[in-house]
Formats: C-alpha cells, structure tokens, sequence
C-alpha cells in the first residue's frame, strides 16, 4: 500500500509518522516521501469550529494537536506546532535523506537560521555527507559553530572531507582546555578520523589533552588502542618534541 493513501496518513502517530518518513529519507524514496509529505494533513481531515476532532487521529499526536488548534482557531498555538513540525521534517531529511528531498523541502516550506544551524547538527553527527556538502553549498558562509564540530567527530571521516574541502581552516580547531582534532579522535579511539586527520597535515606533536601532550596521554592510558598509539608515532610523535610544541599550554 503506498505510503500517501490518505487514510493511512490519518491513521499513523506521530511516531508511526516519524518512522515512515525515516525510512523514506533513508531510501532515497522521493516519491513516497511527497506522498508523506503531501497527505499527512490534507484539507478534508481539517474540521472546522463546528465539527469535532476526527477521531482517527490518536490524541497527543502531533497531528491532533494542530488539528485541535485549527478547532480552537489558537493561531498562536498553530503556528508553534507547525513550526515544530517543519523541525521534525528538516531534521529527518538532515539526518537520512538526499539533497534532492531537501531541496524540496527548502522549496516548498523555506528555512531560518534556527533550521540551517538544527540541520547542519544533524547531517555531521549522522555522517550525512551528501547533506551536509549541499547544505554548505547553498550557504558558503554559514558559521560552523563547536557543536557542530562535535558532531562531526561523531560523523566520521566522509563530514570531515567536506569541511577540508570547504573549509579547510576549521581543521586547527581548538576546543579549548580539552584540544583539538587529534586528541579528540584519540580520546574516542577512532583510527580511522584519526588517520585522516594525521594524513592531512595535523601535527602530532601540537596535540593535546588539557595541558598533556596527546602522546604522553595516550601512551599512559590503557584504554586507548594500540592502532592510536602507533598511528601518532608513525606520524613522527614524540614527547620531547610535543613538549616543546605545547610549552604555550604548560607556561598557563
């Protein structure tokens, strides 16, 4: 059954509602997810001030809720619904669809610095690479802000190409006492960011945890895995020369 019938689009929780879109973002599937899109609150379900609530759609649902405020003629109340409506959709397609879909959305509803910044969090820390390019695309001056960058850790390798291709300079991000790029890949045993950021030019010997010298943390630290460990020292980390590359730090 397609997903758009318009009686199965009444019927569906919000949840229901949440995991069909999911999985259409996930599969790529722009025709189902228009469908979705475009019967999940059609004008023949909308009641007007003197008919009751349909009774199809499950109380406390997010489509009951803006049915209810379209039956009380609470715009205020509408508008914020719809509002954290148009968040779930955005944050859906950042988190599993295609740039396709998006640029449907984007089209169809617009956007605000509040979505760009939701969208931007959810493309990096799901590793949504393709999104996160087209999201930097259509705004080559948008502020990467650090929980972005967060999430891009979370993200993986393919995030952090497209900020070294487009942003390159993010790259010597620092996050204050708790360092930067390689110690944060470190910290989280992720060979494979961590190559990536040694591969591209990072220097080792810079890196740091607090005040300690990433390799003097991960040389102590037993739960760091052995792959880490000869990753920085392949990449030419040695204590004495991180020492003296973090002296700034130690001198605070």
């Amino acid at each position: 059954m397609p997903w758009g019938r318009e009686n199965e689009a009444r019927d569906v929780s919000a949840r229901e509602f949440a995991g069909k879109l999911h999985n259409a973002c996930r599969d790529r599937d722009v025709n189902s997810m228009f469908n979705l899109l475009g019967t999940w609150l059609p004008e023949s379900v909308i009641p007007t001030r003197k008919t009751p609530m349909s009774p199809k759609i499950p109380d406390g649902s997010l489509q009951a809720l803006i049915l209810g405020a379209c039956h009380d003629t609470d715009l205020s109340r509408m508008g914020a619904l719809l509002d954290e409506w148009h968040k779930l959709l955005f944050k859906q397609v950042a988190e599993s669809g295609s740039p396709e879909i998006l640029q449907y959305l984007l089209n169809r509803y617009g956007t605000n610095p509040v979505l760009n910044k939701l969208m931007l969090e959810e493309a990096a820390q799901h590793g949504n690479a393709a999104v996160f390019r087209y999201l930097l695309q259509q705004q080559p001056d948008t502020v990467i802000t650090d929980n972005v960058l967060s999430n891009a850790l979370q993200g993986g390798v393919e995030i952090w190409k497209v900020i070294h291709n487009r942003k390159p300079e993010l790259l010597d991000h620092d996050f204050g006492e708790k360092g930067d790029l390689i110690a944060m890949a470190t910290l989280m045993n992720n060979v494979p960011l961590l190559q990536f950021f040694l591969a591209v030019g990072l220097d080792p010997n810079k890196s740091r945890f607090f005040m300690r010298p990433i390799i003097d943390v991960a040389s102590a630290n037993s739960s760091i895995q052995p792959e880490i460990l000869e990753l920085l020292l392949r990449y030419g980390a040695t204590k004495e020369k991180s020492l003296s590359a973090n002296k700034k730090w130690r001198d605070i």
